[in-house]
């Protein structure tokens, strides 16, 4: 969602202007292997490397009328050339993409170094058009993560499913990176915080300000989310994203959560035509790191220092 570790395994992130193969380039880490048929999973995580996958900046998309007209072949350069042009007033925040190992058969990302404030992504080199994903996450407490779905190479623009384990935050609904801004969110809970990451006394809590909140088609109780969620415990999330402006679903250890008809919802800032000329008919998968502000009011609410988040078991069946 928007606002805007040192452990062993770790693989060396890429600079990201050190060359073809850094952090937005040609494939850094390799494919995931040979295809299955339609219909039939397949592994998108060894359980053992990064293969498949590549770190790249967490670069959101500027509020200027420039950048909504561009076709979505020269987005990146722009976004990038936009980011230089102001390095003196955030520095590193193109080389900084995170700190992404893998430990224990799963992915661990976080900030790098731990007190980082940037925020990055763990980009699937391939694309997906119509797809049922699975795979389980275990974030710490507070992390502001998600699983983007449909999205551009710059990572930060399409479809998030959320990951929000923080407090005002949702999980399993959808908000749209830099596509309109809008915010899918059944439940909004919070917690008090232990030690160790970990959290307890999940309950109902106000939302942030400053979104185009949107009623989905299907969205799940806070009642209904809790008997499901697992807590400081592995999570087993489904997410099926099917037809062009996609109906986003998504599951959480089978219970529904969500789902959202991006074609017909109504709300301001969305324009279901520039998403799809945007976003074409495929798109990336990747996780996120969150940028942390401190003149936010969440703070380091959002994300703490040294907090991680973990997936494992990640597979995809093309529909």
């Amino acid at each position: 969602m928007p606002s805007p570790l040192t452990r062993r395994g770790f693989l060396a992130h890429a600079s990201y202007l050190g060359g073809a193969a850094a952090a937005f380039g040609s494939p850094l880490l390799g494919a995931f292997g040979a295809r299955a048929s339609a219909t039939e999973p397949r592994s998108l995580f060894d359980g053992k490397t990064l293969r498949g996958w590549r770190p790249i900046p967490r670069l959101a998309v500027p509020k200027d009328p420039r950048f909504a007209d561009l076709p979505p072949e020269e987005l990146k350069a722009a976004v990038v050339k936009f980011y230089e042009e102001r390095r003196d007033k955030e520095p590193g925040k193109l080389e900084h993409v995170g700190r992404w190992e893998v430990v224990d058969g799963a992915i661990v990302g976080g900030h790098e170094p731990p007190d980082s404030m940037y925020g990055a992504y763990l980009l699937s080199e391939e694309k997906f058009g119509d797809f049922e994903l699975e795979l389980e996450a275990r974030p710490d407490w507070p992390a502001d993560t998600g699983i983007m779905i449909r999205a551009h190479e710059l990572g930060s623009v399409g479809f998030q499913v959320l990951v929000d384990h923080r407090p005002k935050g949702c999980i399993g609904g959808v908000y749209g990176n830099s596509i309109g801004g809008f915010l899918v969110a059944p439940f909004v809970m919070t917690g008090d915080k232990l030690p160790g990451y970990r959290v307890e006394h999940l309950r109902p809590s106000e939302p942030e300000s400053g979104f185009h909140g949107v009623t989905p088609t299907y969205g799940a109780t806070f009642e209904d989310f809790l008997r499901a969620w697992k807590v400081n415990d592995w999570n087993h999330f489904r997410i099926r994203c099917l037809g062009a402006l996609p109906v986003i679903t998504t599951w959480i250890n089978g219970a529904k959560i969500c789902e959202l008809d991006t074609a017909t919802m109504k709300v301001a800032g969305y324009d279901p035509e520039a998403v799809a000329r945007v976003l074409g008919r495929a798109g990336h998968l990747a996780f996120e790191i969150h940028d942390v502000s401190l003149k936010n009011p969440l703070g380091l609410d959002r994300w703490a220092p040294g907090a991680v988040c973990r997936w494992r078991k990640i597979s995809i069946t093309e529909l």
